[in-house]
């Protein structure tokens, strides 16, 4: 395997974990989210954990996957850890309930197995 390649796989793969974290955050379901700060913090810092690990997939990698708005995580990272104080939850909840299981589901159907490719 080569280092680009250990580098996507690794980070994929973290990713996929935020994600069955984040899973576990949208099961108790959009009320409680709303309700409760710390686990808004936990989803924001899970967005935050995406972006960052996203943001170490090579770009020759990430531009051979152009299905993903890589460029758009990476700056929701950005905005979750140096603009938190704007996050509409809303938007967090829209975010963690249809992007980040998309994500997951596309990193491991396409990204993962790819990163020989």
């Amino acid at each position: 395997m080569t280092s680009e390649a250990a580098k996507t796989q690794d980070a994929a793969t973290r990713v996929v974990a935020v994600c069955d974290v984040i899973s576990d955050i949208v099961s108790a379901g959009e009320e409680k989210f709303l309700a409760n700060v710390q686990t808004q913090w936990a989803a924001q810092m899970g967005l935050i954990r995406i972006g960052e690990a996203v943001s170490k997939i090579p770009l020759p990698v990430r531009e051979r996957f152009p299905a993903q708005p890589w460029r758009a995580i990476i700056d929701m990272r950005n905005f979750a850890a140096h603009q938190y104080d704007d996050l509409n939850q809303h938007r967090v909840w829209r975010t963690i309930v249809s992007d980040v299981p998309a994500l997951r589901t596309y990193l491991i159907d396409t990204v993962i197995p790819g990163v020989d490719t």
